[in-house]
C-alpha cells in the first residue's frame, strides 16, 4: 500500500514546486516596466522644475522692465539704464530701457513678436538681460517692449522675456515668452 500513495505524492509535490520560467520572465517584465516608469516620472519631474525656474527668471525680468518704465511716469520719455548681474555698475551698463512710445512688434493678440530680428529694433527697446544662479548658472533673456500711448495721458506698456536657449531653437518649444503688461498714468 505504501507504494501507490508514495508515489502520488511525489507526482503532486513535482507539479507545485516552484515557479515556471514563463511565469518568473512575466514578473521581470512587470517589474522592468514599473521601474521604468518611476524613471521616467522622475525625469519629467525634473525638466519641469527646471522650466518653472525659466519661467519664474523670465517673469522677474519682464517685472524689471515694467517697473523701470513705470517709474519714469506717464509723460516722460527718456531713456533709463538697468543692470544685471553681469553689468553691475550703472555708469557703464549697456542695458537701456528707452520709455518713449514705440518699440518692438506686437502680434494680433498683443504679445511682442519674437520673429522680429533683435537688430530692427533701434532705439533701446531690446535687451539680453542675464541673470545668474548658483555654481556659475546663468540664464540669458532676450527681452523686449512696447510702449503705447494711451489718450495722451499714459502709456500701456508690454513687456515680454524669452529665454535665449528656447529663442535660438535648442530649448524645450514648449517655454512660451513671458509677457506682461501694464498701464502707466490716467
Amino acid at each position: 500500500m505504501n507504494g501507490p500513495m508514495n508515489s502520488r505524492k511525489k507526482k503532486t509535490r513535482k507539479s507545485s514546486s516552484g515557479f515556471s520560467l514563463v511565469e518568473l520572465l512575466f514578473a521581470i517584465v512587470v517589474i522592468a516596466v514599473a521601474v521604468l516608469g518611476g524613471m521616467m516620472m522622475v525625469s519629467i519631474g525634473i525638466l519641469r522644475n527646471n522650466s518653472n525656474k525659466i519661467d519664474t527668471s523670465g517673469t522677474n525680468v519682464a517685472q524689471t522692465v515694467l517697473e523701470t518704465v513705470a517709474s519714469a511716469g506717464p509723460n516722460i520719455n527718456t531713456t533709463l539704464v538697468v543692470t544685471d548681474c553681469l553689468q553691475t555698475d550703472p555708469a557703464t551698463s549697456t542695458l537701456n530701457i528707452n520709455t518713449a512710445p514705440g518699440g518692438a512688434n506686437l502680434l494680433p493678440n498683443g504679445d511682442i513678436d519674437f520673429t522680429q530680428s533683435p537688430t530692427a529694433l533701434a532705439g533701446n527697446y531690446q535687451m539680453n538681460y542675464t541673470v545668474c544662479g548658483t555654481n556659475g548658472l546663468q540664464l540669458v533673456f532676450d527681452v523686449r517692449w512696447n510702449i503705447t500711448s494711451v489718450g495722451g495721458f499714459g502709456k500701456m506698456v508690454t513687456a515680454s522675456a524669452q529665454h535665449q536657449f528656447v529663442a535660438n531653437g535648442k530649448g524645450v518649444a514648449l517655454l512660451k515668452p513671458i509677457t506682461l503688461r501694464t498701464i502707466v498714468g490716467m
